[in-house]
């Protein structure tokens, strides 16, 4: 596969595929970003970063990208895969919650834990 560097910013990252030959294979192509190049990364982790550079061209917060990447880094040294993915899911239909109802999770979470202390009869069995 070529490695190709993005010198100017003002250039294409990722690529139109309407604008693809169609006798050109164009699977196993993926983007590329410059530090991807420099430090030889795989098409997994190319993509992982992708995901989470998501806005890398907009994004002036050093501290929202750092947040980010030290939630994924606890989340892999503390939860087996199919509980991260309930928890991803989990945050996805928490940002409905507020978008859709203008409820807070944090809120509600503290909420129900309040009325588990007074309550704890009602308590959900963990099984």
């Amino acid at each position: 596969m070529r490695k190709r560097n993005f010198d100017d910013e003002e250039e294409l990252y990722i690529p139109d595929i309407e604008d693809v030959d169609e006798d050109i294979d164009i699977h196993g192509q993926y983007p590329r970003s410059n530090a991807g190049i420099a430090l030889n990364w795989s098409p997994l982790e190319q993509q992982m970063f992708d995901l989470l550079l998501l806005n890398r061209f907009a994004q002036y917060d050093r501290e929202i990208l750092d947040e980010a990447a030290k939630s994924v880094v606890h989340l892999v040294k503390t939860f087996q895969p199919h509980e991260i993915g309930r928890i991803a899911t989990i945050a996805l239909m928490a940002f409905q919650l507020s978008s859709t109802e203008n409820k807070n999770f944090e809120e509600e979470y503290q909420k129900y834990l309040e009325y588990i202390k007074k309550h704890p009869q009602d308590a959900e069995e963990i099984r």
